[in-house]
């Protein structure tokens, strides 16, 4: 009872110490009328739609750049650069028809020529990044600036890598002579995916790009260093190339203003939009270190909109003017267990690793840490609910999910047997070990996770704590987002576990591809041969049930493997003051903020009758930064709120 009474006590003090940063912002600048005030935590990696890796880029990219087609609120597609568009009867030919209304924002008219460049550039690319497009760059022709003609009986559907069941051709510039073959793909498939492939695609403006990359130069197609056999080729420098030039004019509803990194990004409305312009005149978007802080604002009026977590919603006071939006988030949370060989074995760029943990690639390991997570309380605990527990990498509302997934028997005892079943054997720490190619291993890992997400430290104490009890020894790594984004980056895997999140769509070919071995955003070394066969083969069928039933073999696979460990799917929670600001499609999958809702930042105004309370478009000046001493103070004050949640309800 007294320990129950101090914690009380200390929420309670805690709770007053957070309404001091009610008024608190990082440095901004001074919003002109109808300009609403983002807050993110976090930043984009890169504005570079090739290059860009994290949501927050892709919602920026979705705000600059537009592309040929997009997303409906069904799923579905609808027009979008490409105002319209038909197939020939057969299904070989799309001939699609651009909207004559679209400029870049530069002024210069968009024409069926970028849409050329740009589908050409990233089939090319397709040697290290591009899977997307799906047609070869030989068979797009533009008869007029505004019509664009597709081909695919030559060269097929999946010609950027021509797939041979039985092995690579090897080297790319080896491939350059596939590129004329039909591999034999259903137009049927064309017709389904190559649509919903381009959602994905941003346009290029021709003229910005084309002098940065064919044109370059000293590296492109005239320069002695032209050499694709190599990668000595501006395409690979100018657009994978982060030092280089990146001409940020799109033809979106936004337009780049300024942006001041590791401050703020801020975009003026398109006036001239082809879509009909916003119905605001700007986006200032402010980056934040800790969600906390952020949400604070939004309940004070210094910002008008943000992502929060759970914990501020279920305590504290939510203001009248403050409205919650909370929709499923098409995606899941879980944990990366690392396969890359060079990490685990500490050789190559890992040789100075002081140990190895080769135990992450014994398959009876991975099991045992599947096993011992209670995916429910971490979704009752961490989430307060706002959450439920999950097991496959297909969300359980699409009609590819495998409700039928055979999972493993869940409990600590559980995972302690498939570990001793395996040889491993309890130490006098309480740690199993075992020989491991030739080394002695203990099962004693470290997990890196994101700071500033009151959540995701709940997970992560959480998670410590069942495999503590399982017989593994657990350390913990808090890292600001750019160094957790670096640290997980593809094929640089410096992690032993990581707590992370992964979006998806409607079509399962975007999380297959992601991890496919060859996948430019492969999450941890995963290769598993089985799984790049049924990420062709799903393409290539015209029958649903034998993709569902491919469909259900990825899932049921992933899950066996467990190097991917599913822990909940949940919800995205928004803020956002509503006498301030009038939103539409509130209800999209993933939230208003999502990289595909265009229609909610085209629509949005400020209320028909304007309430008096706070006004975001009034200048302010900007607020001091607080001494180090009282963020520690709030941040500790955070951690301890969601401590005493999960005492509470361990209590109960």
């Amino acid at each position: 009872m007294k320990r129950e009474k101090a914690l009380l006590s200390l929420t309670l003090a805690v709770l007053l110490i957070l309404p001091v940063f009610a008024n608190i912002t990082p440095t901004t600048v001074a919003q002109t009328p109808k300009i609403i005030n983002i807050g993110m935590f976090g930043e984009p990696d890169s504005l570079n739609p090739v290059m860009a890796a994290t949501i927050s880029s892709w919602e920026f990219i979705n705000w600059i750049f537009d592309p040929l087609v997009r997303w409906d609120d069904d799923w579905g597609i609808q027009p979008c650069l490409a105002e319209s568009w038909e197939w020939a009867a057969n299904g070989s030919q799309l001939v699609m028809h651009m909207d004559p209304d679209a400029t870049w924002h530069d002024g210069t008219p968009f024409t069926a020529h970028d849409a050329n460049w740009t589908l050409f550039t990233w089939t090319w690319l397709g040697f290290w990044v591009g899977q997307t497009p799906r047609i070869d760059h030989r068979n797009i022709k533009v008869p007029d600036d505004h019509t664009l003609v597709l081909n695919f009986v030559d060269s097929g559907y999946e010609n950027i890598w021509h797939w041979d069941p039985e092995g690579s051709y090897g080297d790319p510039a080896w491939e350059l002579g596939l590129y004329d073959r039909y591999n034999g793909t259903p137009v049927a498939i064309n017709q389904e995916a190559f649509l919903t492939g381009l959602t994905y695609v941003p346009i290029l403006a021709k003229h910005l790009w084309n002098p940065l990359t064919w044109e370059d130069p000293t590296y492109g197609v005239g320069s002695w260093y032209w050499d694709v056999a190599y990668y000595w080729d501006a395409i690979w420098w100018g657009m994978l190339d982060p030092a280089w030039p990146t001409p940020l004019n799109g033809t979106g509803a936004f337009m780049l203003d300024e942006y001041a990194v590791g401050d703020y990004i801020k975009l003026d409305a398109n006036p001239n939009y082809h879509l009909g312009a916003p119905n605001i005149d700007g986006i200032l978007v402010t980056f934040y270190d800790t969600v906390e802080v952020m949400t604070e604002a939004v309940k004070a009026g210094t910002l008008d909109f943000c992502e929060t977590e759970p914990v501020f919603i279920e305590l504290g006071t939510i203001p009248e003017g403050v409205t919650v939006n909370e929709n499923p988030w098409m995606g899941w949370e879980g944990l990366l267990v690392n396969q890359y060989y060079n990490y685990t074995n500490a050789q190559g760029e890992y040789a100075s690793r002081p140990h190895k943990t080769n135990a992450l690639r014994q398959p009876e390991v991975r099991k045992a840490m599947n096993q011992a997570i209670d995916k429910a309380q971490i979704a009752e605990v961490a989430y307060l609910g706002h959450a439920n527990a999950a097991d496959s990498l297909i969300h359980s509302s699409l009609k590819w999910y495998n409700d039928g997934l055979i999972t493993y028997p869940q409990g600590i005892a559980e995972a302690r047997a498939t570990l001793e079943a395996a040889g491993w054997v309890e130490n006098t720490g309480g740690v199993y070990e075992k020989m491991v190619e030739g080394t002695l291993e203990t099962l004693s890992f470290n997990i890196k996770y994101v700071t500033g997400v009151p959540t995701d430290f709940t997970i992560v104490s959480l998670v410590s704590s069942y495999l503590e009890a399982a017989g593994f020894e657990i350390t913990t790594t808090p890292l600001e987002e750019t160094t957790f984004v670096a640290h997980t980056a593809t094929e640089v895997w410096n992690f032993d576990i990581a707590l992370t999140f992964y979006s998806q769509i409607a079509d399962p070919n975007s999380m297959m591809q992601y991890m496919t071995s060859d996948s430019w955003i492969n999450p941890n070394g995963v290769n598993i041969t089985r799984v790049d066969e049924i990420y062709k083969e799903q393409q290539l069928t015209t029958d649903d049930l034998v993709r569902a039933a491919l469909c259900d073999e990825f899932q049921q696979i992933m899950y066996n493997d467990s190097s991917i460990i599913v822990l909940v799917e949940y919800s995205d929670i928004e803020l956002y003051r509503n006498d301030a600001w009038t939103f539409t499609h509130t209800d999209w999958q993933s939230g208003i903020l999502s990289m595909w809702n265009i229609d909610s930042w085209l629509e949005v105004d400020v209320p028909i009758t304007p309430t008096t309370p706070t006004s975001p478009t009034t200048p302010t000046e900007p607020v001091p930064p607080l001494p180090m001493e009282l963020l520690l103070v709030v941040g500790i004050g955070v951690v301890v709120l969601v401590i005493v949640l999960v005492y509470f309800v361990r209590k109960k």
